[in-house]
């Protein structure tokens, strides 16, 4: 039984989709209700719409968990923003900086400060994924509330696989570089012709000489779910066709 926030599109929605094709019943998040219908809808999954910095909505969320099926193997905290506005230090106004960190950060430690006791009492292995990125690895340039913020996700999935380790949970996390699409805030901000020079800087600089597809990423959030990376806790799992290395 899998609990997903950010779960109505993008790497979620993908993640969703292929847990749902190997049996796992299903709790999505998501704050576009719409979305979050309908993606529900065609998984089976039960859902939870809302904020996900909100402690009620974490609580909810692991109250349908338990509710519903008695029990959650695993988190997937996958929800985040990265506004186009928030650049440099000096440019980022700090109500972008607080939401920046309110949805990247502070969802995955209330999500999973609400999941570990469900958790716990399950009385199985349970794993917790958390989406980072590269640039929690090695700062974006322009981003500075997004690079920090993912660099938090690390050290927060490195907090709870030490914690967590003797109640038999592990916790890593994906970094992904780039995706073939922009995220859904980002998609709305940029013009055709911005996302079209994102996509070609991306041909031109990955070492592999492409984007990552969703496929691709949620592969490997499923490997660090599952009994297959029984032996990996604590774990930032680099999917970047290589970029890091250039």
């Amino acid at each position: 039984m899998a609990l997903i926030t950010g779960g109505a599109s993008g790497l979620g929605l993908e993640v969703a989709r292929q847990m749902a094709s190997e049996g796992a019943r299903l709790v999505l998040v998501d704050w576009d209700g719409r979305s979050l219908e309908l993606a529900a809808a065609d998984l089976g999954a039960r859902h939870v719409q809302g904020d996900v910095s909100q402690a009620a909505t974490a609580s909810a969320a692991v109250a349908e968990a338990r509710d519903a099926f008695g029990r959650l193997d695993v988190l997937f905290n996958n929800a985040g923003i990265d506004p186009l506005r928030a650049r440099s230090v000096m440019e980022t106004e700090e109500s972008d900086w607080d939401q920046v960190m309110d949805v990247n950060v502070k969802s995955a430690y209330l999500f999973s400060r609400a999941a570990i006791p469900l958790m716990r009492e399950s009385g199985h292995v349970g794993a917790i994924v958390n989406t980072a990125s590269i640039a929690g690895l090695k700062a974006a340039g322009d981003e500075a509330a997004y690079s920090v913020s993912k660099a938090a996700i690390v050290s927060l999935t490195q907090s709870l696989a030490r914690d967590l380790a003797r109640d038999n949970i592990r916790a890593n996390c994906v970094c992904p570089g780039f995706m073939e699409k922009v995220m859904t805030d980002r998609r709305r901000e940029l013009t055709a012709e911005e996302e079209a020079a994102r996509y070609a800087y991306a041909d031109a600089h990955v070492p592999l000489g492409r984007q990552g597809t969703y496929r691709e990423v949620a592969r490997c959030v499923l490997f660090l779910a599952s009994d297959d990376a029984s032996y990996v806790t604590g774990t930032a799992l680099v999917v970047d066709g290589g970029i890091l290395l250039a």
